[in-house]
């Protein structure tokens, strides 16, 4: 890396508008200042948390799409994240990426502990004739949009209010894989999905899409146990799609939620599960039919 860098840092799971203000913020710098720009995303949050909004290859697309000239993946763990702060400016930003420029939020720290504060990094970047540029949080009524309240709307399921913060649908991508037959028994077949453990999957019902590279169809999606057979698989998304003829490809599988029906409940018997299934595809229909009304 021979130019010279505008970089933000930070974990961007979700990569949600907050985000996106940060990163347009740096590609602006960037562009006013003929420099390169970077972002040096963390893997995944250093602190565990229920599940991610965004897988790293997901984060890394999202990002690419902004436009940046480069994306840095730090993995974690990794040693560069134990380094003190002075090591993690002097051997990583300055050596390696060369920066001259550092784009971050009000509440950013970084190296062992945190220490390297908006204070710390004042200075640091002041002693090394760099640009420092500090946004305070971007907010939506009021509230920082932050990757932990938008992880806990989707838990709750209020997907809409998350898709407002994310700014884009929440969803998720998986590998087609063989069910029980079950759904197709009862009238409703459906494509089950292998996920990536580490995503957050919300547990319910959804109108939902689906989609293999530009093909999407409408559906509606089951999260959950498959409460009712007493299955112990862990959390399968299993989607039914409307007006589909033939086998769903065996190939990467994108599902995106748009709004909840209802939790995932135990039927005492497959014909109450089979009603209630109908009821769910009327409503989602009715959905679908009003959204694209002129």
């Amino acid at each position: 890396m021979n130019k010279k860098s505008v970089i933000a840092i930070g974990t961007f799971d979700g990569v949600h508008k907050g985000h996106r203000f940060l990163i347009n913020k740096t590609l602006s710098v960037a562009k006013k200042n003929n420099l390169k720009s970077v972002i040096i995303a963390l893997e995944k949050p250093v602190k565990k948390v229920s599940g991610l909004l965004t897988t790293c290859e997901e984060k890394v697309e999202e990002i690419k799409f902004s436009g940046v000239d480069e994306v840095y993946v730090v993995r974690v763990p990794s040693k560069i994240l134990s380094y003190n702060p002075d090591k993690f400016f002097d051997d990583f930003l300055v050596k390696i990426l060369k920066i001259s420029e550092i784009v971050c939020g009000s509440d950013f720290a970084f190296g062992e502990n945190r220490n390297g504060d908006i204070k710390w990094l004042s200075k640091k970047t002041k002693n090394g004739n760099m640009g420092i540029n500090v946004l305070e949080p971007l907010r939506y009524n009021s509230r920082p949009i932050s990757s932990s309240y938008i992880r806990l709307l989707i838990k709750k399921g209020d997907i809409e209010n998350a898709a407002k913060l994310l700014g884009r649908n929440y969803s998720f991508y998986g590998i087609p894989f063989k069910g029980m037959w079950i759904g197709k028994e009862l009238g409703f077949p459906t494509v089950n999905l292998c996920v990536n453990g580490d995503k957050l999957l919300p547990k319910g019902v959804y109108i939902s899409c689906i989609s293999q590279s530009e093909i999407q169809h409408h559906a509606i999606t089951n999260i959950g146990v498959r409460s009712t057979f007493n299955f112990e698989n862990g959390i399968i998304p299993e989607t039914h799609i409307f007006s589909f003829q033939g086998k769903w490809k065996k190939l990467k599988t994108k599902i995106t939620l748009l709004k909840k029906i209802r939790d995932e409940k135990k039927f005492l018997s497959i014909g109450a599960l089979a009603t209630q299934i109908s009821k769910d595809v009327l409503v989602a229909l009715r959905f679908f039919k009003n959204m694209v009304k002129p």
